[in-house]
């Protein structure tokens, strides 16, 4: 076994073990076990940030995989079926040594960040249990080499997110949000457990290396539909795990959970699973699921960016910030821009993490308040969370000089070549959301910023009835050890909370990626992770199936090795092999070709978006030219769509819940009156029937016997009076006999 795969199995079960001895044995452990948490953690980034620097830095091949697989579950020769094997497997390439990296960072980050933030919680070792099988689950589907362990890891990270999401599980919010969160993820799940059956029941495993080899190969022996289908259901287990539209509404309410956990689910785990998924599987898309995850991507971007301007909870606007965030990433995927989404899912995750835990430190110096509107001037008492808190606030606008402005445009102008590419018209479309999304990001940031950190605090505003109570539960450890900040005002928080919070703000920055502030294209990681070859296309003539790609299959049970093949220049024709890829589908080199040439155009019109967004953000807050209050009440229809979420949370009530409701009550009717009545009706009628036959024993069958006994008890009775014993009596009888017969006889004789 490879020794980066050996290593990859140690960082894969250091966070198991953190549960493991946590959640047995924290009250045993002095201060809860908490720095068990971060020393194991802190192990696993280290091996992590080994295979990183080894994979990455070391080797530099686009190109670069290592795998091993051992058979796990051998059912035999199944009847109607075959041969029936599962087999689970590591694979190591430049994206799992990637995202190793992020993980186990941002976890550890997480876990520093909380022993100032839970300290005093009643459940604090419970927390930091839950924080490791999260982990463990995440980097379970970062290393799978196949389908079926994908959804095991899955599974466990929807478990995780259920356990963290109501931590807090006396609140009824809490239990609610938990609740919504494992229903949604499951109709995703659903979908996505139906698209990995489509391809076992051609392909006869779970393989990706084996079912990318069977594409290729053109033995998919149903037609493109079902390969669209296919594609379709297994994104849909992103819908629900990346929060897209119309499964996006239980992410906002997975604020419910303490406030580390939302940086750990919105920046490293659980969403970014759907997007990480989503290219692992990339390969066997086809142009038509592609085109849905496109807009999908999009429309999902631009709605959840038109609820945030109006949200008040801090954590909430940040909740749907990723919402629209990860539409970037999926539209990315969608669109073709590979690298780029890939790009946005890394920088996406150190930046938005640093404005959760910055949000956490606000929320922790106002003393569990999250309301914006009661915040403000908070610059002056914390100078760290304000600065770090803005660099990522830029990032997340997309500013030069930011990492956010790297990948958020290399996805745009990919969404350009896309809309040229496939000619124009609804297409358009994509690229179009995508920009306004852009704008509207930078205003809802700027607001943000403004309403907490500028100005004068408004605290003493807020309403007296509802003072420290709308928003407290949310982190409702309000015993926390170093409470003495509640009697000295507000200030900045401890080292171990300000720590984290720089780290992810120097990640935010574009030299971390790129030596060009504004091409991520010469940088190490669009190098790294190139647009691979998809093994879908059009139609091949020759074989009436699909179109051959560069895929080719390797032995199994064995360290597998890819070697890159020769590249050739960047922008060649399609069908040419480009960063050690070929293009299968005509168009794939195409859109690429014009998304390069789009990369300035996407730079300007985002970069004059950008702006716009913040100026609009200055003449409302900062400048007030325009009254917010007044222009909401001028606007009232609009600012309520956005306030209330476009109602999908109404609309899911009013159709799929109460429908749901009713349907349950109908078959409750149908039940009752139909199912039981017709039971209750056969039992009737066999009663009756039993009655009538009661009735025949009883006076028919039983009267014959009963008349059959009197007659011959009658009889008995009579004949005994006849038997005396005397010889006088019985001679007497015989001649009465003889007398009776001789005058029949004569009698007979005379007549």
């Amino acid at each position: 076994m490879h020794s980066l795969i050996q290593l990859s199995i140690v960082v894969l079960l250091l966070p198991l073990l953190s549960f493991v001895i946590l959640i047995f044995f924290n009250r045993r452990i002095p201060r809860r076990g908490d720095f068990i948490g971060v020393g194991i953690l802190g192990t696993a980034f280290g091996i992590s940030a080994y295979i990183f620097w080894t994979v990455i830095v070391q080797t530099y091949d686009p190109a670069f995989r290592i795998a091993w697989d051992f058979t796990w579950i051998d059912l035999g020769n199944v009847p109607g079926v075959g041969p029936l094997q599962i087999k689970m497997g590591v694979v190591i390439d430049n994206l799992t040594a990637i995202m190793l990296a992020m993980v186990t960072l941002i976890s550890l980050l997480v876990h520093l960040y909380s022993t100032g933030y839970m300290a005093g919680d009643k459940n604090y070792g419970r927390y930091f249990a839950f924080l490791g099988i999260f982990t463990f689950s995440m980097l379970g589907i970062v290393l799978s080499d196949n389908l079926f362990s994908i959804y095991i890891f899955w599974e466990l990270v929807g478990l995780s997110s259920y356990l963290l999401i109501g931590f807090f599980f006396e609140k009824d919010s809490a239990a609610d949000a938990q609740k919504k969160a494992f229903l949604a993820n499951r109709v995703g799940d659903i979908g996505m457990w139906l698209g990995i059956l489509i391809l076992y029941s051609q392909f006869h495993t779970f393989s990706f290396e084996q079912i990318y080899a069977n594409l290729a190969a053109g033995n998919f022996g149903l037609s493109n539909a079902w390969l669209t289908a296919a594609g379709i259901l297994l994104f849909m287990g992103c819908v629900g795990k990346s929060a897209q539209f119309p499964l996006h509404v239980w992410l906002p309410d997975a604020m419910e959970g303490p406030t580390p956990v939302s940086a750990l689910i919105h920046a490293a785990t659980m969403v970014a699973a759907g997007v990480y998924f989503v290219a692992r599987i990339f390969v066997m898309l086809t142009p038509d699921a592609l085109h849905v995850i496109a807009f999908i991507g999009a429309c999902t971007a631009f709605m959840a960016a038109t609820i945030a301007i109006t949200q008040n909870d801090i954590k909430r606007v940040l909740a749907y910030s990723t919402v629209s965030q990860l539409g970037y990433m999926v539209l990315g995927l969608g669109v073709g821009a590979y690298s780029a989404s890939l790009f946005h899912l890394v920088t996406h995750a150190f930046f938005k993490a640093c404005l959760f835990l910055g949000s956490g430190a606000i929320i922790h110096a106002m003393h569990h308040e999250q309301d914006m509107r009661w915040m403000g001037g908070l610059r002056k008492h914390m100078p760290w969370t304000f600065a770090t808190f803005t660099l990522a606030t830029l990032a997340l606008a997309g500013l030069p000089l930011t990492s956010g402005f790297l990948s958020k445009d290399a996805i745009l102008a990919g969404a350009i070549g896309f809309a040229q590419v496939e000619g124009g018209g609804i297409f358009y479309l994509i690229p179009v959301l995508g920009f306004f999304s852009a704008m509207l990001t930078a205003f809802y940031m700027g607001r943000q910023i403004w309403l907490v950190f500028f100005g004068e605090s408004r605290t003493h505003l807020k309403p007296a009835d509802n003072h420290h109570q709308a928003h407290h539960a949310h982190d409702s450890h309000a015993a926390h050890a170093d409470d003495h900040h509640t009697s000295h005002g507000v200030h900045e928080v401890s080292w171990n909370m300000r720590a984290p919070l720089v780290i992810l703000a120097a990640l935010s920055v574009f030299f971390v990626y790129s030596p060009d502030p504004l091409d991520g294209a010469k940088g190490w990681f669009m190098k790294m992770i190139p647009t691979p070859a998809t093994v879908v296309g059009e139609a091949n003539p020759q074989k009436g199936a699909l179109l051959s790609g560069s895929v080719a299959p390797h032995l199994a049970g064995v360290v597998r090795t890819t070697e890159a093949p020769a590249v050739a220049a960047e922008h060649g024709a399609p069908g040419e092999a480009k960063g050690g890829h070929l293009y299968t589908d005509p168009r794939q080199a195409e859109i690429v070709h014009a998304g390069h040439a789009a990369h300035y155009t996407a730079i300007y019109i985002s970069s004059i978006m950008v702006v716009l967004g913040i100026c609009m953000a200055l003449v409302v807050y900062v400048f007030r030219i325009i009254d917010p209050e007044k222009t909401a009440q001028a606007i009232r229809p609009f600012y309520l769509f956005s306030l209330n979420k476009w109602y999908w949370d109404e609309i899911y009530e009013a159709t799929f819940i109460r429908g749901s409701m009713l349907l349950a009550r109908m078959l409750s009717w149908f039940d009752s009156n139909v199912v039981d009545g017709m039971v209750n009706g056969v039992a009737t009628l066999v009663r009756k029937f039993a009655f009538v036959n009661d009735g025949f024993d009883r006076h028919v069958v039983d009267g014959m016997v009963n008349f059959t006994a009197f007659t011959v008890n009658t009889t008995g009775a009579v004949l005994r009076k006849l038997q005396t014993g005397k010889v006088q009596t019985y001679v007497v009888m015989l001649m009465l006999v003889l007398f009776g017969y001789f005058v029949l006889y004569f009698t007979r004789l005379i007549y």
